[in-house]
């Protein structure tokens, strides 16, 4: 599951906030929780509080343990409206989830709008906000004629904060993105640009369940129940251990003479890599280790 379709209303992990105009303010708004300030290295914050956004006041490059949000002249005070501007790029189910949230707390209207720019991109346009609609369905949507990014915003009711996706090829996106271009009339209160990152294991990850090797095999049975078991020795994953290999062992047998090659999958690896090992594990934990093979967690 991605940032994207998380159910509404559901509880969201912290979100993390960086040095910025409108970072904290907006923060705040997307928290179930208290929202965390990122002090030192990103990915280290991300990975340690496992958060799924990080506001920040410009799109990091290639940095992709997170969904990124940035304000632009996000001004909360002003907002009487909150528009999602989709279309059909990868973003803007994003969009469309950060209009409802902010919609919801700061207790104000939403929408949706895409916009087309003749009749031929119209049918388009409607097919794409209608599928969207299926996925967002607690806000409205509006199609708008528009030949411009300008001609688009000319037309937000008064007090509009504008939710968009980070370019993604759309005319609209490029208007606003493209190389040279600037918006010559902004939303009242804003805008909120986002890019969506896919969800990684060590957002989903349990806390680590194991054996150590010389646990005898009588022992093991006794403590636990999965029917594979990770072997850990000096917190470094050392092998996995079957539970029908543990039920047939000899009296004083330990573990480490009946245990298998270590299977894992990286915290930082992407969630659907993880699917993998899946087969193997099936409803067992999955190792989850560091890049110095430490056990960190399972992945259920």
């Amino acid at each position: 599951m991605t940032l994207s379709q998380i159910p509404h209303g559901a509880v969201m992990p912290p979100v993390l906030w960086t040095r910025g105009e409108g970072c904290a303010e907006l923060a705040a708004l997307l928290s179930d929780v208290e929202p965390v300030r990122v002090v030192g290295a990103l990915a280290e914050a991300c990975i340690s509080t496992r958060a799924e956004m990080v506001v920040s006041r410009k799109l990091p490059g290639n940095f992709d343990l997170a969904s990124i949000l940035v304000p632009a002249e996000f001004v909360p005070g002003k907002i009487e409206t909150v528009v999602a501007a989709v279309a059909g790029g990868p973003n803007s189910e994003m969009a469309a989830r950060v209009a409802s949230r902010l919609s919801a707390a700061l207790e104000v209207k939403a929408f949706m709008a895409c916009a087309f720019q003749d009749d031929e991109s119209r049918d388009e346009a409607i097919s794409t906000i209608e599928q969207l609609f299926e996925k967002v369905p607690e806000l409205e949507y509006r199609v708008v004629e528009a030949r411009s990014a300008e001609e688009l915003v000319a037309q937000l009711p008064p007090g509009s904060a504008l939710v968009l996706g980070a370019p993604g090829g759309n005319w609209f996106q490029r208007t606003i993105f493209g190389q040279g271009a600037k918006l010559r009339q902004k939303a009242e209160a804003g805008a909120v640009i986002v890019r969506e990152a896919p969800l990684r294991v060590f957002h989903r990850m349990t806390d680590p369940v194991f054996v150590g090797p010389l646990r005898e095999a009588v022992d093991t049975l006794r403590f636990h129940a999965e029917e594979i078991l990770a072997v850990v020795d000096r917190s470094r994953l050392i092998g996995v251990v079957r539970r029908s290999a543990l039920m047939v062992a000899e009296p004083g047998v330990p573990v480490s003479k009946l245990m298998e090659e270590p299977l894992s999958v990286r915290l930082d690896a992407l969630l659907t890599e993880a699917d993998t090992q899946r087969e193997f594990f099936g409803e067992s934990p999955i190792p989850v280790v560091d890049e110095d093979g430490r056990l960190v967690g399972g992945l259920v």
